[in-house]
């Protein structure tokens, strides 16, 4: 199977070695490769890889917003994060999203259940989006966005609540929360390492960070203030376990779970 990554920059991305892995702890390989993306080339990208004979594409920063607007169909999670990371290449281009589902995989294995809590999520991007859908699907009771533009955290905020009518979504300024997730790019490679949660806020229960492979500001400075922490390698290798699921062939929960505590190890 031949498969491959869109974004910029993906010159830190473990999905490579994660997926030729994965193929050989499967006994099928996998050819994977990233690409990194100039900005409105992501059409072109895409026809490419189609021609070279990729089964699927994965998407990553900034890309998932405009796969989304680029796939000729939607999966039902697609259009409730409103977001694609992973595009599926045949007679027709379908869009999905694996990133809500392997989040929640992740919450699930780290011991953190979302039902009746509050959640704070920082940023509204792609993976913001697919924050909240694990949110509303495993019955957060309240969920509040916050992020450098209002707008645009007020309108991921409206979208979500038509999904999920028993939590409540909201968006402004930061407020305390029992869980908080980082969906923003800081501590990722070629971006700023700095917490965004104000200091004035109380210690949530615990904190994510999708963020993988490091420690970041945003994880010391919540252990400081007395969370349990936890960066996004296992949603990493959840969401990626999901999308080889929606390019080749289905795996069961529990050869879901054993492949993922393999690739955990390995990958961290």
């Amino acid at each position: 199977m031949k498969l491959g990554l869109f974004g910029r920059p993906v010159g830190h991305s473990r999905s490579p070695k994660l997926f030729r892995r994965l193929g050989r702890l499967l006994k099928s390989p996998i050819a994977y490769e990233a690409v990194e993306v100039a900005p409105g080339l992501l059409p072109v990208a895409s026809a490419w890889a189609k021609v070279k004979g990729w089964s699927g594409a994965g998407v990553t920063i900034p890309y998932k917003l405009e796969a989304f607007e680029l796939a000729e169909k939607t999966t039902a999670a697609a259009k409730a994060v409103g977001a694609v990371n992973a595009l599926r290449f045949g007679k027709t281009l379908v869009g999905h999203n694996t990133d809500g589902d392997g989040l929640s995989d992740a919450l699930k294995r780290a011991g953190i259940n979302l039902k009746n809590k509050s959640v704070l999520i920082f940023g509204a991007g792609g993976a913001a989006r697919a924050a909240g859908y694990a949110c509303g699907k495993n019955g957060a009771r309240k969920v509040r966005y916050t992020a450098r533009t209002p707008g645009k955290a007020k309108n991921v905020a409206g979208c979500l609540a038509r999904h999920f009518a028993g939590t409540a979504f909201s968006a402004g300024t930061a407020t305390n929360a029992d869980i908080w997730i980082n969906a923003t790019p800081l501590g990722m490679k070629g971006y700023p390492d700095k917490s965004p949660a104000p200091r004035s806020l109380r210690s949530p229960q615990a904190a994510m960070d999708l963020v993988y492979g490091r420690k970041t500001a945003f994880l010391r400075d919540a252990q400081r203030r007395g969370a349990r922490v936890h960066d996004g390698t296992a949603m990493l290798i959840f969401q990626a376990l999901r999308a080889y699921e929606f390019w080749g062939r289905p795996l069961n929960a529990e050869r879901r779970t054993a492949l993922a505590e393999i690739l955990i190890k390995e990958i961290s």
